[in-house]
């Protein structure tokens, strides 16, 4: 009995040899080592690809399946996906795929690098041949960002932005880094940027006639007239009143009734088709539209980062998505009041759908937390501005011809003041340090401070101090940094 068990025993064992053996040392198995052996890689390749069909569990036909796509046939993400297969199954060839990953991978980095720097504008070649290399470190290494940085570096040198985009954006997936989204953001609003002011070059006549005929009305000057549309195809004067005649426009069906300076009266006979083509207009919106889902993405990260809420600001806008923007920032001033930022650009949006007095206390709120935020100062004061502009006009539709406006800009003033005062307290102490004009230390767009002021001032008659606030506003335009 028990030589019999022992013999059962010995049977048993033997059987698993035999059929282990026969797993390891299959025909096409041992038919890929010979050819690799031979230096034959392609027959090897397709050896180890037949035994792992039959046998997916041999690691060891993974790991020399990986090994031979990446030294020998340069196909660096079928030796990633081989290796990857090789280390679930089995940690026996881990350090050797890691060192062998890892080598491979520095190798064409540092390649890449070296056709990097011989790379300029005038020899793109270099920048293809770096993009090559980074590439095959992506396929060795396709999850560490380090390789997409490098990749991002070589497709802005050479200009492709549709490429840098794509490359930042693992970037981002890869390790959050906000600042790589951000640029990313960037570029796709310049596309959309670049998309729009090809609809206005392309529309430019259609879309000035467009913008005529919905503000030139009951008020406008005869002036704006002329600018806008040029001489009438004909005149016709008033029986009854020789001060009065009717103006038309026979190609935009157009009748403007003018008396003394002034239009007094506007009919449109029908719609005209002023055969505008909006295509990259729509491709533009398209991508303002894919900013947003940039700028929110890194708002969720970090809600606070203001440079990203003034960029999501201007792809909102930009999108002519007002009403959205204001709701998510209504949102975000009820969950952070003490956010100044937050009330700052909830005050941009009231202010673009003419809530004069919405922003203005958003401005306010967040003067209230930081009493310096000159921004806000001047935000006030162009919102004060604005509001005088509209009650000018909406005056001068009706006939009215009070004074009534003068209010609202003399409210403005102040405040633009107020941010002139700090402007140049800062510059002069930069410029301190330098011995330099003070109006050295300012930005070019600091010009726009003293010209809305200058304009205040001439709205309300003190023409003197409107010309000293142009010319402040001209030297800083000429000699601003």
């Amino acid at each position: 009995m028990k030589n019999n068990f022992y013999y059962f025993v010995l049977a048993l064992f033997l059987a698993g040899f035999i059929i282990q053996g026969f797993q390891c040392g299959s025909p096409d198995f041992t038919g890929a080592k010979v050819q690799e052996q031979n230096k034959n890689y392609v027959e090897a390749a397709k050896l180890y690809e037949k035994e792992i069909q039959k046998n997916p569990s041999n690691h060891e036909a993974w790991f020399r399946l990986g090994r031979i796509r990446g030294e020998e046939l340069d196909d660096y993400e079928g030796m990633t996906a081989a290796f990857r297969e090789a280390e679930k199954l089995s940690p026996t060839y881990t350090s050797e795929i890691h060192a062998y990953r890892f080598k491979a991978w520095a190798q064409h980095i540092n390649n890449g690098v070296a056709f990097y720097k011989r790379a300029s504008a005038d020899s793109l070649l270099y920048y293809d041949r770096a993009i090559e290399e980074y590439k095959k470190s992506v396929g060795i290494w396709p999850d560490t960002s380090l390789t997409y940085i490098f990749l991002t570096q070589a497709y802005q040198g050479k200009g492709d932005i549709e490429n840098t985009i794509v490359s930042q954006k693992k970037v981002w997936e890869l390790d959050h880094d906000v600042d790589a989204y951000k640029r990313v953001g960037r570029y796709i609003i310049q596309q959309g940027l670049d998309k729009k002011e090809q609809f206005k070059s392309t529309n430019a006549d259609g879309l000035r006639i467009q913008k005529g005929l919905k503000e030139i009305d009951k008020g406008s000057y005869k002036s704006d007239v002329m600018r806008m549309f040029g001489a009438p195809d004909s005149q016709k004067k008033d029986k009854k009143n020789s001060k009065r005649e009717d103006w038309s426009y026979n190609q935009y069906a157009l009748t403007l009734t003018i008396e003394g300076e002034k239009v007094v009266g506007k009919k449109i006979e029908k719609i005209i088709d002023l055969k505008i083509d909006s295509t990259k207009y729509y491709e533009a919106i398209v991508q303002f539209n894919n900013a947003v889902d940039v700028f929110e993405a890194i708002k969720k990260v970090n809600p606070k980062d203001n440079e990203n809420l003034n960029l999501l600001l201007q792809a909102y806008y930009e999108a002519n998505r007002i009403q959205e923007a204001t709701n998510a920032f209504k949102l975000a001033v009820d969950n952070d009041p003490g956010s100044k930022m937050n009330h700052y650009i909830l005050g941009l949006l009231y202010r673009m759908v003419d809530d004069y007095d919405g922003a203005i206390g958003q401005f306010n709120e967040a003067v209230k937390i930081d009493p310096n935020f000159s921004d806000a100062f001047y935000d006030i004061g162009a919102t004060y501005y604005n509001w005088g502009v509209k009650v000018k006009k909406e005056a001068q539709e009706k006939g009215d011809e009070s004074q009534s406006f003068k209010k609202k800009f003399e409210e403005a003033l102040p405040w633009m003041i107020k941010v002139t005062d700090i402007k140049i307290k800062n510059a002069q102490e930069a410029a301190s340090k330098t011995g330099k004009d003070w109006h050295t230390q300012l930005l070019p767009e600091d010009a726009r401070v003293w010209n809305t002021l200058g304009t205040i001032y001439a709205l309300l008659g003190q023409s003197e101090k409107a010309m000293k606030a142009l010319d402040e506003a001209d030297k800083i335009s000429k000699t601003a940094k």
